[in-house]
């Protein structure tokens, strides 16, 4: 179309010609709006504050108008105050900036405009907003907190500092308080607390005060992990219940049949703590990080499928850690010491019960609050007590039976070793891997020459030898109450989890000719049911509960020697040394010619006693109970005149293991005797 064309067409459909003058006219009008429009500064907060504030965070609102904001996390190149220019600046939303400021104490008082400048591809992008903030005199401010202590924990003998951060006129006081309650010379803006003790744990907050008025920051909680003396702290049992030779009872005096059992005597109780994506437990006690389920094909319920054979369960830690399961690489199958740490003997024991309809009241040897549980698979042909958790422990001696690993039975409260092969066919297990706890179930053992060993590692006091002779559980109580030794009359029955982590799983009766214990301690030989040399079964103070009508019939004990059982027509090492299972607490050995159980486990019924104190602390030199001037002085007789004071005295004085009580060791001792006073 010529030009002279289209004007006529324009001419001839005035319609058009009014659209296209329409549609000029708004693009104009736009252009006027567009160059005219301002990005604002909706809200500034806070919007005042007064010379000398310092690490005030403030918070900017932009508009939404045309162009908007950038997206969030794409920074401001600046933020501004008058002259004052923000740091730490976060854009965390599109249209919420945040900066932190110093206001100097000579910044002139009065409005100071705001700005957020943006630069993106298609320019400067600026946000203002004038006179927006005020800057007040410093010289009449009350105190302001601008940084509050924060949360924190600590073990005992560590370490542990809060601070807090205030403006206003100067000079600021500031007296921190320990659950409201002023802490002496504690008068800095930084309180530290060196050592943490276990009177340590509260709240903690700051009160900040001037000439003008005083501020009081938010409370910080610290938390001190319940943690016993030395590197192997041995997790209680939990059991609450006193009982007699069948029954619950009310827990004894001293003196009174059955006195010193497992309920008379608390250990350091567990402490757990779950993981926010529910996968997996930290125990605070331990140090220990385990899986919370053992349902490994992640089908939500836990059965016989989930089990895995040794060979399996070996190869399992290195696919957890293939997926950084729960966030981390360094998974592994726990040793049996650690694994036996989780047991809990609340439990009651099932066995001889064939369905849930008959012991509808039984509880796992496990806690169900944090650990998830299934007893054996019934609809697979399992038993009820089929709940075996595998180790990494196998047992060094052969047996008919072949190798033994040794596990844990969360469904009836035992350790046994299980043979690899049963029925044919491979043998299963339940399996949760463990992390972290370096040197969990390590001892470090001292023969204090007075009769008595000291495990630095457990902070436990064992008699070196044992009763000698056999006893039941009654008199095996009464024996270590009685007991004198080494100085001290505070000896006690151990329960079944001190007594096994004296085990030594190196050892055995057929592979090195001793007790599963550490060469340092005796143990009295025996002639076991097979009539050969070997070695006792030592009683626990812990009752192994059970869900008949007697349910206190039952204490737990530990084999230091074979494990006898009655199988195959002859006695033999059914279960392995380092077994923990239970007796009859009464009653008599010949009533059971062929054991008892599957196996036909051994009943002795009269086992040995060895007895035991603490934990004590690893600077508590006289082992009463504290750390005070008596320690110090045992302590400056080893560093002064180390040739006047016997070797084994000031062994336990050695604090770093270099051979020698220095200077290096009075450090940590004065770190103890400080938290004690």
């Amino acid at each position: 179309m010529t030009p002279s064309a289209n004007a006529r067409s324009d001419r001839h459909h005035p319609r058009a010609a009014a659209r296209l003058a329409l549609l000029i006219g708004l693009a104009a009008f736009s252009r006027s709006v567009f160059a005219q429009a301002t990005n604002e500064i909706v809200t500034i907060a806070p919007d005042n504050a007064a010379q000398g504030t310092v690490a005030l965070v403030v918070t900017f609102t932009l508009d939404n108008d045309m162009p908007p904001a950038p997206p969030a996390g794409v920074n401001p190149a600046s933020v501004t105050l008058g002259t004052l220019i923000g740091t730490s600046v976060s854009h965390s939303s599109q249209y919420a900036v945040t900066a932190t400021f110093a206001i100097p104490a000579d910044e002139p008082v009065g409005p100071q405009s705001a700005a957020v400048t943006f630069n993106t591809p298609n320019g400067t992008i600026v946000f203002s907003q004038a006179d927006a903030f005020t800057v007040t005199s410093g010289a009449s401010a009350p105190p302001t907190i601008t940084q509050h202590p924060g949360a924190a924990s600590a073990a005992p003998l560590g370490a542990v500092t809060f601070t807090v951060t205030a403006s206003g006129a100067a000079p600021l006081d500031y007296q921190w308080q320990k659950d409201a309650v002023d802490i002496p010379d504690a008068t800095g803006a930084a309180y530290a607390l060196d050592p943490v003790t276990f009177s340590s744990a509260g709240d903690y907050r700051c009160v900040v005060s001037n000439n003008f008025g005083t501020a009081t920051s938010g409370a910080a909680a610290l938390t001190v992990t319940a943690r016993p003396a030395g590197a192997y702290p041995i997790v209680d049992t939990g059991q609450g219940a006193c009982y007699d030779t069948s029954d619950y009872s009310t827990c004894p005096s001293a003196g009174q049949a059955f006195s010193g059992q497992d309920a008379q005597f608390a250990g350091a109780a567990p402490v757990y703590t779950l993981s926010a994506d529910g996968l997996t437990v930290h125990d605070d006690v331990t140090g220990l990080t385990w899986q919370r389920s053992p349902d490994s094909d992640r089908d939500g319920d836990i059965d016989a499928a989930d089990k895995y054979t040794f060979a399996e369960a070996q190869a399992y830690p290195a696919a957890l850690n293939a997926e950084a399961f729960g966030g981390f690489t360094d998974w592994r199958l726990p040793t049996i010491k650690e694994l036996y740490s989780l047991i809990d003997f609340r439990g009651t024991d099932p066995s001889g019960c064939d369905d849930f309809a008959t012991c509808p009241f039984i509880v796992p040897f496990i806690d169900t609050d944090y650990f998830d549980f299934a007893y054996g698979d019934t609809s697979a042909g399992e038993r009820i007590i089929d709940s075996q958790y595998a180790s990494s422990t196998v047992y060094v001696a052969p047996t008919p039976s072949g190798t033994l690993l040794f596990g844990v039975n969360f469904a009836d409260g035992r350790i046994k070793g299980y043979g690899l092969i049963i029925g044919g066919g491979d043998k299963t297990f339940f399996v949760i891997c463990v992390r972290g706890g370096a040197n969990y179930g390590v001892n470090n053992f001292i023969d204090l020459g007075d009769g008595t060993i000291l495990d630095r590692a457990t902070g436990l006091q064992w008699q070196q030898g044992d009763s000698g002779t056999g006893l039941d559980w009654q008199n095996a109580l009464a024996y270590a109450e009685n007991l004198n030794l080494g100085g001290h009359a505070d000896w006690r029955l151990p329960n079944a989890k001190e007594l096994q982590g004296l085990l030594d799983y190196t050892r055995s009766p057929d592979t090195t000719a001793s007790a599963a214990i550490d060469p340092l301690f005796a143990a009295t030989p025996i002639t076991n049911e097979a009539g050969a040399i070997d070695y006792a079964y030592y009683w626990s103070a812990t009752t192994h509960a059970n869900w008949t009508e007697l349910p206190g019939g039952a204490a737990a004990y530990v084999s230091f020697g074979r494990a006898m059982g009655y199988m195959d027509g002859f006695w033999q090492d059914v279960h392995g040394a380092g077994a923990q299972r239970s007796d009859p607490k009464t009653g008599d050995p010949a009533d059971y010619p062929f054991g008892h159980g599957p196996q036909g486990d051994a009943i002795r019924i009269f086992n040995y006693a060895r007895c035991v104190r603490g934990p004590f602390a690893a600077t508590d030199l006289d082992r009463d109970g504290d750390v005070d001037l008596g320690d110090l002085a045992i302590f400056t007789a080893c560093v002064t005149g180390p040739e006047t004071i016997p070797a084994r005295v000031c062994a336990p004085a050695d604090f770093t293991g270099d051979g020698a009580v220095d200077l290096a060791d009075y450090a940590r001792f004065q770190r103890d005797h400080a938290g004690q006073e």
